[in-house]
């Protein structure tokens, strides 16, 4: 069972375009464009790399540009416009031929640092593939959604390893004054992001 986005460039090498998050943005037709482009209206506008293999949201953050700026990105960053609505991570598991919704879990995170979530939690919410991903001939997907925008493609699981709990408070290394019930479970997963997050996450209490 694939559980990283590594495993899957080598597992599927004729759909790597989908780790590529500014064809993402671009073949969904939102604002986008990489390092050098000018901004075409102003507005807020989330910078990343293109590819984060390693995921966390490293290197991303959200600014105000005006018309026709041009950010300071670093080279392999992309600019696109911000949506707004529920964070939501949505798993699906191929039963048959067809790609099932599995589970999905909301998150709610800190807007000053993309990386840090407070709080992941189950909810009964069914978003609909859009073809091109319904077609993907893959064991397990994840997609990550804001509002009802796709803005990545995981070919593989996300939370499906999560099946057994309802609400997820990860844990920070920096983290202090963490809110989570008296009857949570923890669970260790450690991650820095390949070195690039430096608040690295310790773990999750699960309930």
């Amino acid at each position: 069972m694939i559980d990283e986005d590594v495993e899957s460039w080598f597992k599927y090498p004729q759909y790597r375009n989908w780790f590529n998050k500014l064809f993402v943005a671009d073949f969904f037709g939102y604002k986008c464009g990489p390092a050098s482009v000018p901004i075409p209206e102003d507005g807020y506008y989330i910078t990343r790399p293109t590819y984060n293999l390693k995921g966390m949201g490293a290197g991303a953050k959200i600014c105000y540009y005006n018309k026709d700026d041009i950010p300071h990105l670093p080279a392999g960053h992309f600019w696109c416009e911000v949506f707004t609505g529920g964070h939501y991570s949505v798993d699906y598991v191929k039963r048959g031929e067809i790609l099932e919704q599995l589970v999905c879990f909301q998150g709610y995170n800190n807007c000053n640092d993309l990386s840090y979530f407070l709080k992941w939690e189950r909810i009964d919410k069914q978003f609909a593939l859009p073809t091109v991903l319904f077609n993907l001939d893959v064991e397990r997907l994840n997609i990550e959604i804001i509002g009802d925008k796709v803005i990545e493609v995981h070919l593989r699981g996300g939370f499906d390893h999560m099946l057994d709990y309802t609400e997820l408070y990860p844990v920070f290394e920096n983290t202090t004054n963490v809110l989570v019930p008296d009857d949570c479970t923890w669970i260790e997963g450690e991650e820095d992001g390949n070195g690039e997050i430096t608040n690295k996450r310790l773990g999750y209490y699960v309930k």
